[in-house]
């Protein structure tokens, strides 16, 4: 064989390798499948590719078909779904993680069964993506640093600052007070087990013969008691009847204590009595005379 056929032959090799591949993967992507084109909308930095799967409700309907990159921050994606899915109404689009190699896919989530779909050329509202990798990587890098500062915090406080022994102080001290406690509880169940026997012995050395003739005499105490209060109560009956006659009556006690009159004469004459005991104080000689032979 020639040299030029020989190379003739390598260049239709390579280009049939070439478009095998090439037509391997269109194939891959659902070439030949029929199928219909619906969009979505997300930000920048999505992750989105050509080729990556499309699921509704979990099951894999089509493949990503082109990612548009627009100048205000947005994704445009086209998706094309096979002919025999149907996206419903109320239907959002998320971008989920696709194993843990960083790869993703589009996530059709149906709010509700519904017999309305998506037409050809529709666009499907996006959602709230789930966290990624890389976030979660994030939140735990983030983590991570908080208990570093929390760890270097506690190492300040208990290691260089001697708070452990601190604490290791106040745990024998804590210790210690406990024994004292303990030993106090025990002194003074001592000293209550002497008082009750005590109050034992107190109890048991008490006649009940004598404390029955107690108990006769303060009965017969408090009879003569009562007897005294009627005594009492009959008294001060009389008490009233008598100061009732004495004020409302007509007898000279009355007319006594309530004739004004009477008053007056007495006080006067009691007055000229009282003059006439200090003239005979001063002058005896004017009522006695004595005279001698």
């Amino acid at each position: 064989m020639k040299r030029r056929d020989e190379v003739l032959v390598g260049i239709v090799t390579t280009i049939a390798l070439v478009m095998g591949f090439i037509g391997a993967l269109w194939l891959a992507r659902g070439g030949l499948k029929p199928g219909y084109v619906l969009f979505s909308k997300f930000i920048w930095g999505a992750g989105l590719k050509n080729g990556q799967p499309v699921l509704l409700a979990g099951v894999n309907v089509g493949f990503v078909d082109d990612v548009m990159l627009r100048p205000d921050g947005m994704l445009v994606v086209s998706m094309r779904v096979r002919t025999e899915y149907k996206v419903p109404k109320g239907t959002t689009a998320t971008i989920e993680p696709n194993g843990f190699f960083g790869d993703v896919m589009v996530a059709l989530k149906p709010n509700q069964p519904t017999p309305e779909n998506f037409a050809a050329g529709d666009t499907i509202p996006s959602g709230r993506s789930t966290p990624s990798i890389g976030d979660v990587l994030m939140r735990v890098d983030t983590l991570a640093g908080h208990l570093s500062a929390l760890s270097g915090a506690l190492r300040k406080e208990y290691v260089d600052q001697k708070g452990l022994t601190e604490i290791r102080e106040t745990v024998v001290r804590a210790n210690s007070l406990f024994a004292e406690l303990q030993k106090v509880a025990a002194n003074q169940d001592v000293e209550l087990t002497k008082t009750q026997a005590a109050l034992r012995r107190v109890a048991n050395s008490v006649d009940s013969a004598q404390i029955h003739a107690t108990m006769a005499e303060i009965g017969s105490a408090a009879s003569s008691i009562k007897t005294l209060a009627s005594d009492l109560r009959a008294t001060t009956a009389r008490l009233d009847s008598l100061t009732d006659r004495v004020t409302n009556g007509k007898g000279t006690a009355t007319q006594l204590l309530n004739d004004p009159g009477l008053y007056k004469d007495m006080r006067g004459m009691l007055q000229r009595l009282d003059s006439l005991m200090t003239d005979f104080q001063q002058n005896p000689r004017k009522y006695i005379k004595l005279s001698i032979f």
